[in-house]
């Protein structure tokens, strides 16, 4: 017996694979009962006792390239998010994957099985990561992909074969290391409260911008718990919840450690109480971390970021996180990750991103202690300017190439192979905007 719920959801997520030269995917998935159809929006779908209520597939991305000839790592990452409905007994508690294409397993690896927590009743966001091997290139055209659903009692789901049509762009297999594809990596902070026509204004921007949505923090006020995120992300920013990658400001974090900021954002904001964590995207490595823990050396937050860092040497570094180490506005600097930040120039990293004091700023590259060095210092962007009342800047710090403190919108990076263009992208009918490009140091 195949559940519908199940089949949809696996049909929807499964769909959404992509590779690094990918252009075009096209699910082509059927079950008796319906056709899904690949043009329609996703959000809520009625599919018997299981709603989808989103499902986000990020791009399958090279990590690590070689001769052609060579196996290639590919990574396959896609966040499940699904609400059960009053009276199903059943939850999906593992789901089961395998992937081929008109020539035969592309995997060089066993299937890969995927536990998830059984959760109470109510929303559930699962991140699917799968890491393989392909043993040649992957051909053009269909792809197909089998999964298999377990409940918690451990009864098996067969699911049917899914496909995939896919194009490639004619970029190789065994690209240099570092290459990938240009990426989108969009947001601000301090973004939403109820009624507030700002955070609907720059969500409206997020509407027609793609790729993928950073949150700098104070993601909700007056404070976070779930009504404010029901209420006042929800209809706003909350359209792009599964494309979302968030960071923790205090209003998130005030009273319950976050409790109610990582039930709304579920596995994508790392770590429950702890809200650090890292992830690749194109030739990119970002770090999301929590200025609301310490971050002085010895912290277990420093720790980890060292690790992180040393696990592998990245062409370009980028990290966020919600107090500014340095700022013109009301808050002013914040030395928290003052240690963090010699991490991470250490490592190379190109830019740091933070909000917390309501308005914009550019910084040139500078140290962890504020000093301009143009060859090894990082850019910090403040982008406060999500939704919430903005602040007067008061005076200017050392190194600010560019601020104001009039205009709510959204930071845009394109991210690209060794460099990143910035744009600053305001509300309708504001005319503020700050633009530019540089490259990676190293």
């Amino acid at each position: 017996m195949v559940r519908s719920g199940l089949r949809v959801l696996m049909c929807r997520a499964l769909a959404s694979l992509a590779v690094p030269s990918l252009i075009a995917v096209v699910p082509a998935c059927t079950d008796s009962a319906r056709q899904v159809n690949p043009s329609s929006p996703v959000g809520p779908v009625a599919v018997g006792p299981t709603i989808v209520t989103s499902v986000q597939g990020a791009p399958l991305k090279a990590i690590a390239t070689a001769a052609a000839a060579s196996p290639v790592r590919y990574e396959l990452l896609t966040t499940v998010s699904f609400r059960e409905t009053a009276g199903v007994s059943a939850r999906i508690a593992r789901l089961v994957l395998s992937v081929q294409d008109d020539s035969g397993p592309l995997s060089a690896e066993a299937p890969v099985s995927l536990d998830l927590p059984v959760p109470a009743l109510g929303n559930a966001a699962h991140e699917v990561r799968h890491v393989f091997s392909l043993l040649r290139p992957a051909t053009q055209g269909r792809w197909r992909l089998k999964g298999t659903g377990v409940d918690q009692d451990g009864m098996e789901f067969d699911l049917p074969p899914f496909e995939a049509a896919v194009e490639f762009d004619g970029a190789d297999a065994s690209a240099p290391p570092g290459a990938g594809p240009s990426v989108s990596f969009v947001g601000a902070g301090d973004i939403a409260r109820c009624g507030s026509p700002e955070a609907e204004a720059t969500a409206r921007l997020l509407d027609g911008l793609p790729g993928t949505v950073f949150t700098l923090g104070d993601n909700v006020y007056p404070e976070g718990s779930p009504q404010t995120y029901r209420d006042c992300y929800g209809p706003t920013w909350g359209r792009h919840l599964a494309r979302t990658r968030p960071v923790a400001g205090n209003h998130d974090w005030t009273g319950d450690a976050g409790v109610a900021y990582f039930d709304y954002f579920g596995t994508a904001a790392g770590p429950r109480g702890l809200g650090f964590y890292s992830y690749d995207l194109g030739a990119w490595h970002i770090l999301a971390l929590n200025s609301n823990l310490h971050g002085n050396a010895g912290s277990a937050q420093h720790a980890w970021v060292r690790g992180d860092l040393a696990a592998k040497k990245y062409p370009c570094i980028l990290a966020y996180w919600h107090h500014p180490r340095f700022s013109s506005g009301p808050n002013g600097s914040d030395a928290n990750m003052r240690d963090i930040w010699y991490l991470l120039q250490d490592a190379g990293a190109e830019l740091v991103l933070s909000g917390h004091d309501h308005d914009y700023e550019r910084f040139a590259p500078q140290d962890g202690d504020g000093r301009l060095d143009l060859a090894r210092g990082i850019r910090q962007f403040v982008v406060g300017t999500g939704g919430y009342s903005l602040y007067d800047l008061r005076g200017s710090r050392s190194n600010v190439d560019a601020s104001n403190d009039r205009t709510w919108g959204v930071l845009r990076l394109t991210l690209h192979p060794g460099r990143y263009d910035w744009e600053f992208v305001p509300m309708a009918g504001q005319p503020y905007r700050d633009s530019g490009s540089a490259a990676c140091s190293y």
